[in-house]
C-alpha cells in the first residue's frame, strides 16, 4: 500500500465511514447528553484555545441549533481534559488513552458536518449557504481545539509528535465527503510536519487527503495528497521594497504522494521497508497565506474535478 514514511494508512483513521455512522445516529447518541450553552452567555465553559473563534448565538441559523450544541459539548469535552492536565489527575499513558479515544468519539461528528455541507444540492437537501457555511465554521473550530489539546499535552510530554514514535499523535481526522463516485477522505496535522519521517525535505505538511477510487480494493486505487508548506528563498527586488534584501517565504501548496520505495506493493517488500518513501508532485501553488481546512478542501476537489475532465 502506498503511504508515508510512518505508515499511517491503518484502518483505525477508516474506521469512520458512512457504513458504520449516519448522520441521524451520530446526533441522536448524544442528544441526551448534558450540554453547555453557547460561549459567553452564562455558562461554565470558556474557551482554552486561544484560535477557538467560537460563533455568537445571534449568528447561527436556528435549524443549526442542534449541531450548535453538539459543537459545544465537543469543546466542553476538550476543555475538561485541558483542565485536568494542570490538576494532574491522571498519568501519561491515561492522558495519551484518553485524548486518541477522544479524537476517536469526534469523528462521527466531522463526518456529519463534511458529508453533509458538500453534499450536493436537490428538492431533498434544504441547506441554505449559511447552513452550510455555519457547518465548516464548526468543523475549523473544533478543529483548532482538538489541534491546541494535543499540542498541550505534547508540550507537557504527555505525548509525542514525532512520527518516527509508535504511540505519537501527528494528526486525526475531520471528516470524509463524496465527489463523483470518488470518496475523499480528510486529516489534519497538529502542526507543520515533515513531510518524509527521517528525510529533510524542506516540506511540512499540514492536512492529508486519502482519496479512494469505486471500488479501491488495490493501492493503486488509492491516491493520497498532501497541504505542505516550505521555505522559499526570495532575491532582493529593488522596485519591491518587501523583498529589498534576501529573504525566506513560506509558500503553501498542495501535492501528490509519488511512492518511491519500496518499487512494488508486494507485502514482503513492505515487510523489510522500514520507512517507505516517496516524493511530492505539486499540483496547486496557493501562496504565502495558509488556507483554512474547507478552502484547502475546496482546492483539492477542485483540482480532482480539473483530472477527470
Amino acid at each position: 500500500m502506498a503511504e508515508t514514511a510512518e505508515h499511517e494508512m491503518g484502518m483505525e483513521e477508516l474506521c469512520c465511514s458512512n457504513e458504520a455512522y449516519t448522520a441521524v445516529e451520530t446526533l441522536s447518541l448524544l442528544a441526551d447528553v448534558p450540554l453547555a450553552s453557547l460561549c459567553g452567555k452564562h455558562t461554565n465553559y470558556s474557551c482554552v484555545c486561544d484560535t477557538c473563534c467560537c460563533l455568537d448565538e445571534g449568528s447561527v441559523d436556528s435549524n443549526m441549533q442542534p449541531v450548535d450544541l453538539q459543537l459545544h459539548f465537543f469543546l466542553n469535552k476538550a476543555d475538561n481534559i485541558q483542565r485536568s492536565l494542570s490538576e494532574k489527575v491522571s498519568g501519561r499513558e491515561e492522558y495519551a488513552s484518553t485524548v486518541k479515544s477522544f479524537l476517536f468519539i469526534c469523528q462521527p461528528y466531522f463526518l456529519h458536518l463534511e458529508s453533509t455541507a458538500r453534499s450536493p444540492w436537490d428538492e431533498n437537501n434544504l441547506l441554505s449557504e449559511s447552513m452550510r457555511s455555519q457547518m465548516f465554521d464548526f468543523s475549523q473550530i473544533l478543529c483548532n481545539k482538538l489541534e491546541n489539546l494535543v499540542l498541550t499535552c505534547a508540550s507537557k510530554d504527555l505525548l509525542p509528535l514525532d512520527e518516527t514514535e509508535p504511540d505519537s499523535i501527528t494528526h486525526f481526522y475531520i471528516g470524509q465527503c463524496g465527489l463523483g463516485s470518488m470518496t475523499v477522505t480528510i486529516f489534519r496535522y497538529c502542526q507543520p510536519t515533515p513531510y518524509l519521517a527521517e528525510v529533510n525535505t524542506g516540506l511540512y505538511k499540514r492536512m492529508r487527503w486519502n482519496v479512494d477510487h469505486p471500488g479501491a480494493m488495490e493501492a493503486d486505487d488509492t491516491e493520497y495528497y498532501f497541504l505542505c508548506c516550505e521555505d522559499v528563498d526570495v532575491l532582493p527586488d529593488g522596485d519591491n521594497p518587501t523583498f529589498s534584501q534576501s529573504a525566506s517565504v513560506r509558500m503553501w501548496s498542495i501535492g501528490q504522494w509519488l511512492q518511491v520505495s519500496p518499487e512494488t506493493e508486494d507485502i514482503n517488500d513492505w515487510t523489510l521497508c522500514r520507512v517507505p518513501q516517496g516524493t511530492y508532485l505539486k499540483r496547486v501553488i496557493l501562496g504565502r497565506e495558509e488556507p483554512s481546512c474547507c478552502i484547502a478542501t475546496d482546492c483539492l476537489l477542485q483540482l480532482l474535478m480539473l483530472d477527470q475532465k
